[in-house]
């Protein structure tokens, strides 16, 4: 059994990259008081935790999980269901849960979750994947999660869902037109969708449309985001150097638009890292999902790059306006201990897909 070399080296470049952008958009800021290391701190005890379960994981047969997959989509609805009964409010949304001090998202996990549990379901139904009947019942299984978390409300995290469901059954071999049908009863039902939304969701969705519009309400964000990123040049101002995050400019810079703070800093240079080690890994994880040794670790594998690649480009697009704006963490990058342990979760089983390519499941 042997790890998959190129996908932990991406994996710890991107967790040090994280740290660094956390120490640089925290450090200076004037925006807080208090020890402002306590971020870079307490990120890194989340990174270790994160090494920590994905070794853990990694050393687990991965096939338990479909074994079990019936026990962790009841897991996934019963944390999700926590959450809206006893979790914490913040920003006019009840998001996470609190423990001995430590706030947990319970989301975050229930998205590496549900990965497992649709990977399962479509696994073993790959022989009947073009009878509507699967995609139907597929996306019943999906129905509550998606709810449960909306009603927190996190509109964002919704949509990860739903992309990991559009991601695993593509590459279960479901109908173009299958999937394209969906997306097209998708955008045909937005109008219900709209009357459904909250008011700051409905603010946000215009904003991003013209932030101009209103420069001091809902176009603020975007507009601070797009001058951080403007400003950072070719080569960005250099670490701790920036001033929209220590300003206090760019709202919420070491999570939700930690990218423009990374761009400002860091500049063109910086983002193009970034973007590399993200193709690396992305390209790692997919050819862990091709070389599996069975449809299931296969279906896990395309569910977290679509996970993650989503992630990537919602976030990214938000801090540069091309995406609305949302609370989708950007993978690694984002100051977050749910986030940064859940993926590192998700790559645990990756590397438990990579570790046994050959052998024999339970």
């Amino acid at each position: 059994m042997q790890i998959d070399p190129i996908l932990l080296i991406a994996t710890i470049l991107l967790i040090g990259y994280g740290l660094v952008m956390t120490y640089s958009t925290t450090a200076e800021t004037r925006t807080f008081t208090g020890d402002p290391m306590q971020f870079v701190i307490r990120g890194a005890l989340w990174a270790a935790v994160g090494l920590a379960v994905m070794a853990a994981v990694a050393y687990f047969d991965y096939a338990w999980l479909g074994a079990f997959a019936p026990v962790l989509y009841v897991l996934t609805l019963g944390l999700l269901a926590v959450v809206l009964a006893i979790g914490s409010s913040s920003l006019g949304a009840q998001r996470s849960v609190t423990f001995v001090g430590l706030s947990f998202q319970f989301s975050e996990v229930a998205k590496v979750l549900m990965i497992v549990v649709l990977a399962k379901f479509f696994a073993d139904r790959r022989a009947s994947i073009g009878s509507p009947l699967v995609i139907g019942f597929g996306l019943a299984l999906l129905a509550p999660a998606v709810y449960l978390v909306y009603r927190q409300p996190d509109l964002g995290t919704s949509l990860v869902f739903i992309a990991i469901f559009f991601g695993i059954a593509f590459l279960a071999g479901a109908r173009i037109w299958q999937l394209t049908a969906l997306a097209a009863v998708a955008v045909a039902s937005f109008p219900v969708v709209w009357a459904l939304l909250k008011d700051y969701q409905r603010a946000r969705l215009g904003a991003f449309l013209n932030p101009y519009s209103d420069p001091q309400g809902a176009g603020w964000n975007i507009i601070q985001s797009l001058i951080a990123v403007g400003s950072g040049g070719a080569t960005g101002k250099g670490l701790t150097a920036g001033t929209q995050s220590p300003l206090g400019y760019l709202p919420i810079a070491e999570s939700d638009f930690v990218f423009a703070g990374l761009a400002e800093d860091l500049g063109f240079a910086g983002a193009v890292i970034l973007f590399a080690l993200y193709i690396i890994l992305l390209v790692a994880a997919l050819r862990v999902a091709f070389r599996s040794r069975d449809p299931f670790g296969m279906l896990i594998g395309g569910g977290i790059a679509t996970m993650l690649l989503f992630q990537i480009l919602v976030n990214v697009g938000m801090a540069i306006s091309l995406m609305p704006v949302t609370g989708i963490p950007l993978p690694f990058i984002s100051h977050g201990g749910s986030s940064l342990v859940s993926i590192c979760f998700a790559l645990g089983v990756l590397q438990s897909v990579s570790m046994r390519r050959e052998a024999s499941g339970p």
